[in-house]
């Protein structure tokens, strides 16, 4: 039989219960799932490495429960201060991806010789530049806090496809995932905050937001079994 793990089934339970609160509109189904997702997943990764903890990573998984929660209670009031806590993970992950950039780079150095690598960069800056002159009616915080979300995107997208074009292990297969979500879960953030009521927009959103938690402790979790002196 197969083993499964009670903190990850609680997780992606969790998540089903949270898209169908999206879906029907429940406010109170939402209030009960949402604060469930990311606690289970951080459970799964302290079972995972027994409890010898990051507390950087710790901090950037507390941060992005805060950042859920003010955004649940109310995301027009809070919906700066849930972009500040949820960019604070994302500066995090970036010097993770720079200590595994420097970490590769002792190995042997890197072979950009890749055309597939050159056409991923120009896809990452068109979707910057669009992304960017697609956004309208934010104050100029909002609007700056975006441009910093896209500079830390563009820069971790460059960074682990990078590593994932010169190596190969799980801990990259789940950092190249982890930042593809990322990408999508902003991507159709600002689409489905542009385009109001298209419902498919938002559940992507929804979906690729609360999946990429799993990778972002999945790529963690292997990166302290592979090399534990990154551990931070």
């Amino acid at each position: 039989m197969v083993k499964v793990n009670s903190a990850l089934f609680l997780y992606f339970a969790a998540i089903l219960l949270y898209v169908v609160a999206v879906l029907i509109g429940s406010d109170n189904l939402e209030l009960f799932s949402k604060p469930i997702i990311i606690p289970s997943i951080y459970y799964f990764y302290y079972t995972s490495v027994k409890g010898k903890i990051s507390y950087l990573f710790t901090f950037s998984v507390l941060s992005y429960f805060t950042g859920e929660i003010l955004f649940l209670l109310n995301q027009d009031d809070f919906l700066v201060s849930s972009l500040v806590f949820f960019g604070i993970p994302y500066i995090i992950i970036t010097f993770f991806l720079a200590q595994d950039f420097l970490f590769y780079l002792k190995i042997k150095k890197y072979d950009v010789n890749n055309i597939s690598f050159y056409i991923i960069l120009m896809l990452l800056f068109y979707l910057l530049y669009n992304v960017l002159s697609f956004i309208n009616e934010t104050s100029q915080i909002e609007f700056s806090i975006y441009i910093i979300y896209g500079i830390l995107l563009l820069v971790m997208g460059l960074l682990s496809f990078l590593i994932q074009f010169n190596f190969n292990n799980k801990a990259i297969s789940f950092m190249v995932l982890m930042v593809v979500f990322f990408i999508i879960s902003d991507l159709f953030y600002i689409f489905s905050k542009s385009t109001k009521d298209v419902m498919a927009l938002k559940l992507i959103n929804v979906v690729s937001q609360q999946l990429s938690y799993y990778l972002y402790v999945g790529y963690f979790v292997y990166r302290t079994k592979l090399y534990p002196h990154l551990r931070s």
